[in-house]
């Protein structure tokens, strides 16, 4: 649509369309977010994300809660192998957790209260109305007459249908909107996984906690690298000692008998996970195991993080590239990862969702098309995507690989240039 609907069905309540859906009710639209996770308040992980300039702007215009949503890591440290302090570049980046991001965010759009936001803020003059259903799954979705037909199928096993006239698809990697709408998509695992865990400042030695402090840090080791930086717990405390020293380990791990690449997604209770075993389910053994056979490999500060984490996580490195973001002239869309999901190098995943928001609201001010915003979010969502590839390869798969889709990212910037059709 090229106006600002009135009613509009979001499918995915998380970051994606919870910025969408806080835009809209600001302009006076009414919004109903369909969420799968049958949890209220979903669960964080405490996975970090960063904040990039749209995110920024967004939460400028649109937060009302007067809370903190991040902090600068002022220095980005390159370690590499044995050497902790190889290289110090003055990458600033914004940092936070899903989970006081996801707080701040459900706070103004439906007003939950929560450790991190204990007095949500008060609607605007002007606001919408809205709603957040957990537990609910969609379907299908079907243009009509009157808009766009929704059905969904919720945890009473009732199915219900609601009418509106936008819908957007801001469920994620594996989304339904997308399946449902047969739209083009190349989905493809990484050939790695991600570890992942949280350690509080307090529990760690002064030392790597100091090594730590108000950067970003990337460890560059063979063919495995580290991520780690400081971010506040769910609660929303930036206060030095309350936080947690979010860690990311990348690691190869192919889909073959050899690896045992069923047993890794294999939880405590013998459940077999597509794709993350979460917090508390990875299995005891595989993690000591994973860390018997890397641990001599890890310098001292990264290594007593991995042994102080009591609650690791796995996933799987997919990714996702759509090469179509509208569908029934123009009353679906397809946002955030539902449109294109990265390999996570860039963190780039909640600008991409913020940019999308904001450039939609172009759309509906009338200063751009609908089909110019769809060009320039799918070209963006194709650079970062061959680009997150690209650094990926270089970090962990040889360079072969790396060569590879090194030459695809400068064939679509030759292909850009030139004008040609986007493949």
């Amino acid at each position: 649509m090229a106006t600002m609907p009135k009613s509009v069905i979001i499918v995915g309540g998380s970051i994606a369309g919870l910025l969408h859906g806080i835009y809209l009710k600001r302009h006076g639209a009414n919004v109903i977010i369909l969420e799968q996770d049958p949890n209220p308040r979903r669960s964080s992980h405490n996975a970090g994300i960063c904040f990039g300039p749209s995110v920024q702007e967004f939460l400028r215009l649109y937060n009302d809660t007067g809370i903190q949503a991040c902090q600068p890591a002022v220095v980005t440290r390159l370690a590499y192998r044995q050497n902790l302090y190889w290289r110090d570049t003055g990458i600033v980046r914004h940092l936070t957790s899903w989970g006081v991001l996801y707080r701040i965010l459900r706070a103004n759009f439906d007003g939950l209260a929560s450790d991190a936001v204990t007095i949500p803020p008060p609607a605007r003059a002007g606001d919408g109305q809205c709603s957040y259903l957990p537990g609910q799954r969609v379907t299908s979705v079907q243009k009509t007459s009157d808009g766009v037909v929704v059905g969904y199928l919720g945890e009473d096993g009732k199915e219900r249908c609601s009418v509106a006239d936008l819908v957007i698809g801001a469920d994620g990697l594996h989304s339904t909107v997308r399946g449902l709408l047969n739209a083009p998509v190349v989905k493809e695992y990484s050939g790695y996984v991600s570890w992942r865990g949280t350690v509080c400042e307090a529990k760690v030695s002064r030392e790597t906690a100091r090594y730590f402090q108000d950067r970003t840090v990337l460890s560059l080791l063979k063919r495995t690298y580290i991520v780690c930086y400081i971010i506040p717990p769910d609660s929303g405390s930036f206060a030095p000692g309350t936080r947690l020293i979010n860690w990311v380990w990348y690691c190869n791990l192919s889909e073959t008998p050899e690896t045992n690449f069923v047993e890794l997604l294999t939880d405590t209770n013998g459940h077999l996970h597509a794709n993350t075993v979460p917090s508390g389910l990875v299995r005891a053994e595989i993690w000591k195991s994973h860390l018997a056979h890397m641990l001599p490999l890890i310098p001292g500060p990264f290594a007593e993080l991995f042994t102080q984490t009591e609650q690791p996580f796995i996933t799987k490195v997919n990714d996702a590239l759509c090469s179509k973001a509208t569908f029934f002239d123009g009353r679906v869309l397809l946002v955030g990862d539902a449109l294109a999901t990265f390999r996570p190098h860039f963190a780039l995943a909640t600008e991409q969702a913020a940019r999308h928001c904001l450039g939609l609201a172009r759309v509906w001010k009338g200063e751009i098309t609908l089909q110019l915003w769809e060009r320039e979010a799918v070209d963006h969502a194709t650079k970062i995507w061959l680009g997150s590839r690209v650094m990926g390869a270089g970090l962990l798969r040889g360079w072969v690989e790396f060569l590879l889709l090194a030459w695809k990212y400068v064939a679509f910037f030759a292909r850009s240039k030139l004008g040609w059709k986007r493949v």
